[in-house]
């Protein structure tokens, strides 16, 4: 399927209004009072300004189109099936800096709605994610609105991993820096990993000693990983990690990352 760029160009749209000008001129010049042909102008100049603008518009909408096949080859390169990016509606630079940069290495993504704390303080307007069951927060919590929100975000998440049967998944923070190379690093971490893993950590900030494995040399064992800005889960990890999550929504005792860190010390999870 070829990459639609756009339906016109803008010196197509002004080629055929100069030729529409020209007849105008040329057949009503006579008989017509100076009023009609001005009219008849103004007629031709907004049929073009209506034409140049879906010109534009189709640009836009279709310039970054492509099929699916070399969609499914860009995220092979990486080693995962999909690649998710959350981030909340108000965060437009962030979009936009994160669009930049991963396409500028010709990375395929996603962005995900992110829940916000104003979705946690008030229920009644939240919009329920495809396949998210109908719940109220509690009268008290222990977390606050908005680590609520970034808990009920890592859910959705989590969830449409699961329901779309996605066997690897990648999911990237809106503010985190990739590296120039990531794509040569990436794809020889995933084919080493083993095939029990469960969840990988792309970047951590807590202060473990690393136990390396003997599969590769860029990959350690998590021990009591923090930090979830960008983190990978198997299907199988995705499903072992829905189960418990489902049962602690709507009013988790600890944010996001520590349940996961918790996860993995007793190797509920398998943490790299």
């Amino acid at each position: 399927m070829p990459v639609i760029r756009q339906a016109f160009s803008l010196k197509q749209c002004i080629f055929f209004g100069t030729l529409l000008l020209s007849a105008s001129q040329g057949s009503y010049a006579g008989p017509l009072s100076k009023v009609t042909i001005v009219l008849r102008r103004a007629r031709i100049l907004v049929f073009l300004s209506v034409i140049a603008a879906i010109a534009i518009l189709a640009s836009y909408m279709f310039a970054g189109f492509i099929d699916e096949a070399a969609k499914s080859a860009k995220f092979i390169e990486l080693g995962f099936d999909h690649i998710f990016v959350p981030s909340a509606r108000p965060h437009i630079d962030r979009r936009q800096l994160m669009s930049r940069i991963l396409r500028y290495q010709g990375i395929p993504f996603g962005f995900f709605p992110a829940t916000t704390a104003y979705d946690i303080d008030h229920p009644e307007a939240y919009s329920f994610w495809l396949g998210e069951e109908h719940w109220t927060p509690p009268k008290s919590f222990l977390l606050s609105a908005t680590a609520l929100a970034s808990f009920r975000t890592h859910m959705n998440v989590i969830n449409d991993i699961v329901r779309l049967e996605h066997a690897s998944t990648l999911v990237l923070g809106d503010q985190v820096d990739i590296a120039a190379d990531i794509k040569q690093q990436m794809r020889t971490v995933v084919e080493s990993l083993p095939a029990t893993w469960d969840i990988l950590y792309l970047g951590h900030c807590s202060n473990e000693t690393l136990r390396p494995t003997t599969f590769h040399s860029q990959i350690y064992v998590a021990a009591d990983p923090k930090c979830v800005f960008a983190y990978a889960l198997s299907r199988a990890g995705a499903r072992r990690l829905k189960r418990v999550l489902d049962n602690m929504w709507p009013a988790p005792l600890k944010t996001f990352e520590d349940i996961l860190s918790d996860m993995v010390v007793p190797l509920f999870l398998e943490a790299y």
